[in-house]
């Protein structure tokens, strides 16, 4: 008869020398001999996990655990498999039992790498200190600890971690290619340089490093070197896009202006479908002036787009960035320069196209005060882009408003009814309008959304345009799923008369026809935003960089060339209860009743109101100081505030049933300890990658 006691000391050891397959039968004849024998099922456990089977690995260590639980190793193995399994925080608790049994280097490494998954960074610093006072020498750790160092924004502390590890251990490539990165995004572009070319020196396989060695090069201000460097990188992998990027870049920089249109042919040719390289394209010919052959690539992305290879406007994208990169470096000369020939050519193309690069005349025009220049671009392109009817130019904003009657401003403001105003609490009272179609769509998630991190007392307020019969009881409904917020609402109906576009566009602005009305109600900051969207932060971080003298924060593009209907964006505007910030917003109200008072009323009117509303404002010198609201990939960022838009994510398949999944989990669990891991649910649910 068979010893499974040697069977398992012989299992044991074929596990040991990698022999997997060999050892597994041996593991399962040991159970069925010995059933729930603690090492045969922890070293079961172990191989299953090796082998990718990682729910079984958790089954089985799991039943070590019980049989024997003051082992120390039995924890870290299941660990191990949690993690694989996702379940990170059963794994954070699986090593602290490992480490109470049996402290070690390994454990506290593993727990600090989890920690750092989950967002804990302060906690994880913790740990892989605890490591490295058990083995100082160990590079990971050092990496690790200088990367989450790196996160919590020091910087330096995270360098000194990494030359540590350089000193134990000169030639690892790994942390010379760490801390030559970390220099570099520390501005030391000479010592990032250096350090990469010593990281190539200690391994063949130094792609990232020698393309990372130009990129460096080129912020150290040495472009020469960098064509050098990045022509090596791009010739190792000829069909790399991002390598011929970067080594055009090197090449205008250097300026090697035909070796520079010379690569971004190659990648026109590596990348039909990427308009990129000849947007930059453009932008080296502008640069060289070389006017005509800048305009016969953007007449050629015009043609090309017609033919469906780009969208049908992408040769207008091209032109307005290459005037706001001219306009930035405060060149309106050359703007003036290039807008003719590009409308001329335009011309012969798509008659839309050209109206809008006619509208680009008249947005340069106005900002260099030839208002009759302005108008005439404008009447010769309103019949493609009726919305310029709307754009005001001299003092037309402040015309119009004055000119309003009595009683279309009257109408206006009797339209809105006021069902419940909800108690203010510490934050910003949440503002957000739509019609019904869009409360049952979005309000749900908008409301889940803030709701998940808010604190007790939040008050959000939703204007409702064109109720249904049923609107009451679904804002009733949506209001008792919310843990924190406290709900008041409003509604009105559109004007009568309205097409159906005008009617969208009306959507679009009502919010800010009641902006004043909501802020006098209140007497509280307002934070107003887009329904389709979610909060990603407690509304109090975006009142954080307010202040009485900048009261007002928003998007702000003075400087696009295009401002005239893109100079403010109004998906977020965060405001205090300041006399200047609603006497602008209630100017704005009054633009926006005098269109609806005409029943005239185009797409971009909600952006076109706020930009000419501020810049009547700025003209007329009491207008409230304005925080620019920057954005970070897809996120909007105002002090600790974090804010996305959905976008074109609503209109993919499976949206709907994604996002009542993620209802669900957000109704079902509570927040997470560390908030970055609800941002991340919500971000993945939506599809939004930042």
């Amino acid at each position: 008869m068979t010893d499974p006691i040697a069977q398992l000391r012989q299992a044991a050891a074929l596990h040991q020398t990698g022999r997997l397959a060999e050892a597994e039968p041996l593991y399962a004849a040991v159970l069925t001999a010995l059933p729930g024998h603690p090492d045969a099922l922890h070293l079961y456990g172990v191989l299953c996990a090796q082998t990718g089977r990682h729910a079984r690995a958790v089954e089985l260590i799991g039943a070590a655990i019980a049989r024997k639980s003051h082992s120390g190793a039995y924890h870290a193995n299941l660990a191990r498999a949690l993690r694989a399994e996702g379940r990170l925080a059963e794994a954070a608790g699986s090593l602290r039992r490992a480490i109470a049994l049996q402290p070690s280097a390994d454990a506290f490494f593993s727990l600090g790498n989890i920690l750092k998954q989950s967002g804990h960074m302060q906690e994880a610093l913790a740990r892989f200190r605890c490591a490295l006072i058990l083995h100082p020498e160990a590079p990971e750790t050092r990496m690790n600890a200088a990367s989450v160092l790196e996160t919590l924004g020091r910087r330096d502390e995270a360098l000194r971690q990494l030359r540590a590890g350089l000193a134990c251990d000169p030639a690892n490539p790994a942390l010379l290619f760490n801390l030559a990165r970390t220099e570099q995004a520390a501005g030391n572009a000479d010592h990032a340089a250096c350090g990469y070319r010593r990281a190539l020196r200690t391994t063949a396989e130094g792609e990232d490093s020698a393309v990372n060695l130009g990129t460096a090069l080129l912020e150290a201000g040495r472009p020469a070197e960098a064509v050098d460097a990045l022509r090596r990188c791009a010739a190792l992998a000829p069909d790399r896009a991002e390598r011929l990027l970067a080594l055009a870049t090197a090449l205008r920089q250097a300026g090697a202006v035909d070796g520079c249109l010379t690569v971004f042919q190659r990648l026109k040719a590596l990348t039909p479908t990427d308009p990129t390289p000849w947007q930059r394209s453009a932008e080296v010919q502008e640069a060289a002036g070389r006017l005509d052959a800048c305009v016969a690539t953007l007449l050629e992305v015009a043609r090309l787009s017609r033919e469906g290879r780009f969208h049908w406007k992408t040769a207008y994208y091209h032109l307005v960035r290459i005037g706001n990169l001219l306009v930035g470096e405060g060149r309106l000369d050359r703007v003036a320069a290039l807008l003719p020939p590009a409308v001329a050519a335009f011309r012969g193309v798509d008659a839309e196209l050209h109206a809008w690069a006619l509208f680009l005349q008249g947005s340069l025009a106005t900002r260099l005060g030839e208002a009759a220049a302005a108008q005439e671009a404008f009447r010769r392109a309103e019949p493609h882009l009726p919305f310029l009817a709307h754009i005001p130019t001299g003092d037309g904003f402040a015309r119009r408003i004055e000119a309003l009657s009595p009683a279309a401003d009257t109408e206006s403001e009797a339209a809105f009814v006021l069902e419940t105003l909800a108690p203010p609490g510490n934050g910003p009272v949440v503002v957000a309008s739509c019609d019904s179609g869009y409360l049952e769509r979005f309000g749900p998630l908008f409301l889940a959304s803030l709701d998940r991190f808010s604190t007790p007392g939040q008050a959000a307020h939703l204007h409702i345009l064109d109720p249904r019969p049923d609107t009451a009881a679904r804002v009733r409904a949506l209001e008792g799923r919310l843990r924190h917020v406290r709900l008041g609402w409003s509604h009105e109906t559109s004007p009568a008369g309205l097409t159906a576009q005008a009617r969208t566009t009306f959507y679009t602005f009502a919010r800010f026809l009641r902006v004043p009305r909501l802020s006098r109600l209140y007497q509280a900051p307002l934070m107003v935003a887009d329904i389709d969207a979610c909060l990603l932060s407690d509304p109090v971080g975006f009142l954080a960089p307010l202040s009485a003298a900048t009261p007002l924060a928003l998007q702000h593009f003075p400087d696009n060339l295009a401002r005239l209907y893109d100079g403010v964006g109004g998906g977020l505007v965060v405001m205090r209860p300041d006399p200047a910030v609603i006497a602008l917003f209630d100017r704005i109200r009054r633009f926006l009743v005098s269109w609806i008072a005409e029943r005239r009323l185009h797409y971009f009117l909600d952006q076109i109101a706020l930009t000419a509303g501020t810049d009547d404002a700025v003209r007329r010198g009491d207008g409230p100081s304005i925080l620019p609201i920057p954005v970070k990939g897809r996120l909007f960022l105002c002090g600790d505030g974090l804010f996305v838009q959905i976008l074109t994510e609503k209109d993919q398949p499976g949206f709907a049933a994604s996002i009542a999944a993620l209802l669900d989990r957000l109704e079902r669990t509570p927040p997470a300890p560390d908030p970055q891991l609800d941002r991340s649910m919500i971000l993945k649910a939506i599809g939004v990658m930042v």
